[in-house]
């Protein structure tokens, strides 16, 4: 008993021991309560002051949020025609996607022919000086003009008296005029039936130069490059390269030299090349050159033919590209067909 007893004096005396301590670590801690209390209200006063506009703001917020709920209610009403919208626009993508696939292609078309555009203006910038500066020389030249429009003016009255009398002149000439018109009609119908006799007279008065070559030159050459040589004479090349020559050209730089090349070239080439065959012929002075090509060799009534390709360059340009059918008649001689 007396042990118990004094077990409970010394958890007692513990106790008091405790409770003392807490007392002054609370008395500390009131202390440091004390001192950092004036901060505290410093602090939560500062907040205050920045809590007052941002409740203020929520209040106004909280004023604006029947119109908030009105504006959603209004995009709640077009939001079905919108997706409508969005539908209709998925639905003509493919086909504006082909479209832009169209304009990309385009402008790639444009970029390719890009460079030879600029390369074409700058050669027209450079021809702009020598432009300008012939423009120069036609204004100086324009004063000269003028005067001579002057003299012209004071002489056109003397002009108009003498036109007066050419005119009375005239008009005797328009009576025999008329009277000669009469004559047109039966006049042009005799010429085109010459016209139409000239080609059968022609190749006649040719057929016998050409046996006359024949006779002449088997006692030379050969009679088969006589005979020829009759129908591929100079004049009748001559004549038929200003019907051949391409548009935009002319034969002016043709010299006899390059029509007597292309006329052996031919000659040679009808009578001993196979198909395929391609002989060419240069004139070094004139610079000017050609090819004659044989495409096809066939038979037509017994007769052998040969289709030849004539390609002819003047001055580096070409001006002749034209075929012609030559046959091997009876008697051996080759003529134009």
């Amino acid at each position: 008993m007396e042990k118990i007893k004094s077990n409970a004096q010394l958890i007692f005396a513990f106790s008091i021991i405790c409770l003392a301590m807490a007392i002054v670590y609370f008395a500390l801690e009131l202390s440091a309560f004390r001192t950092d209390f004036p901060d505290i209200l410093t602090q939560m006063e500062n907040t205050s002051k920045v809590i007052y506009p941002t409740v203020n703001g929520i209040a106004k917020i909280g004023d604006n949020v029947p119109l908030i709920a009105d504006e959603i209610d209004k995009v709640r009403e077009i939001m079905p025609s919108i997706l409508e919208e969005v539908k209709a626009t998925r639905k003509s993508m493919p086909g504006a996607l082909e479209k832009i696939h169209i304009i990309m292609k385009q402008v790639e078309e444009t970029r390719k022919v890009l460079p030879e555009i600029i390369e074409e203006v700058r050669q027209t910038r450079e021809m702009i000086p020598g432009i300008l500066e012939e423009i120069h020389g036609l204004k100086e030249q324009i004063p000269p003009i003028v005067e001579e429009i002057k003299k012209i003016q004071k002489q056109l009255p003397d002009t108009l008296e003498t036109i007066d009398n050419a005119s009375e002149s005239v008009y005797a000439f328009s009576t025999e005029l008329g009277k000669t018109r009469q004559l047109v009609p039966d006049i042009l119908k005799e010429v085109k039936q010459t016209r139409e006799a000239m080609p059968e007279i022609l190749n006649h008065a040719e057929r016998i130069v050409v046996q006359g070559q024949k006779f002449g030159a088997d006692a030379g050459t050969g009679a088969v490059n006589g005979l020829i040589r009759g129908i591929l004479n100079p004049l009748n090349i001559t004549t038929r390269l200003k019907e051949l020559v391409l548009p935009g050209h002319d034969i002016a730089t043709l010299t006899d030299t390059d029509i007597e090349l292309m006329r052996k070239t031919t000659i040679e080439t009808v009578e001993n090349k196979n198909v395929g065959t391609i002989a060419k012929w240069n004139n070094p002075k004139s610079k000017n050159h050609g090819t004659i090509t044989v495409l096809k060799k066939f038979f037509e009534d017994a007769a052998e033919c040969k289709e030849i390709r004539t390609q002819i360059w003047i001055n580096k340009e070409k001006t002749h590209d034209f075929n012609v059918i030559f046959c091997r008649q009876k008697d051996g001689t080759w003529f134009e067909k």
